[in-house]
């Protein structure tokens, strides 16, 4: 986990792209940009050119008046490239300046809500999979949900991910390999406008137990243990879909 200097940093994300070279490029991610277009645009890819996430990594950037920013990278690849990370990891850092990463936006016209959010497709020996009760009165009330949440300051995407298993469902879990990365954009006719770039990573706990929600007045109702069969069935929430498909998709 990294460690944040005193006060509360700034977020940002950032985008990489492992190219032949091997080499790595960066841009940074602004309001309501997909991570994965932002890759595609770096390295001139055709609109529906594969990629392959490798790793999201968080470090602190800092400005010349010694204000913090906590900045989120994520790492892509093409299938012919994806082989050149380990190469390349330790330039991530340097591939956008700081005084880009700190740059800030126009203000939007309306109220918006940017998030980062990091989700776990948790499984266990038997190869059920675990899933969350959205609580009424939340967004996607009453749905099933991926356990996982915002990325607190002070995290990277592991360590929030393994903190909300544990809130949502009492299960202490292993984050392993990066599934995939996504971005959610809506545009509501009046209210907020929302953007939020989700992280999906497997999760698997090794020695399950009956799940039991932890968190006090969270937005959690209840949790369960399902078999893949039992999951088709239920109302699944929007995250869980895109999670859920794009593993199946690919595993296929």
């Amino acid at each position: 986990m990294t460690t944040v200097p005193s006060g509360e940093p700034a977020r940002r994300v950032t985008t990489h792209l492992v190219v032949p070279g091997p080499a790595l490029l960066g841009a940074r991610v602004l309001f309501g940009q997909d991570p994965a277009d932002v890759a595609r645009t770096l390295g001139r890819l055709a609109a529906q050119e594969s990629l392959v996430a490798v790793d999201v990594l968080t470090d602190v950037v800092t400005a010349p008046d010694g204000t913090p920013c906590q900045v989120d990278r994520i790492v892509f690849a093409t299938p012919a490239t994806v082989g050149h990370w380990p190469a390349v990891a330790a330039s991530v850092q340097r591939s956008v300046a700081p005084e880009r990463v700190l740059a800030e936006e126009e203000p939007g016209r309306r109220s918006r809500l940017s998030r980062l959010a990091s989700y776990g497709i948790v499984t266990d020996p038997a190869g059920r999979i675990l899933l969350s009760l959205i609580a009424e009165g939340f967004p996607g009330g009453g749905t099933w949900h991926l356990p996982g949440g915002g990325v607190d300051p002070g995290e990277d995407v592991r360590g929030a991910l393994r903190r909300e298993v544990l809130e949502e469902t009492g299960q202490e879990g292993v984050v392993g390999r990066l599934i995939t990365v996504a971005s959610h954009h809506r545009v509501p006719p009046t209210g907020t406008e929302v953007y939020a770039v989700w992280v999906f990573s497997h999760v698997h706990v090794p020695r399950p137990g009956e799940p039991r929600v932890l968190e006090v007045a969270g937005s959690t109702a209840d949790c369960a243990w399902f078999t893949p069969e039992e999951v088709v069935g239920l109302r699944l929430s929007t995250t869980a879909k895109r999670g859920l498909a794009y593993l199946v998709a690919h595993t296929r």
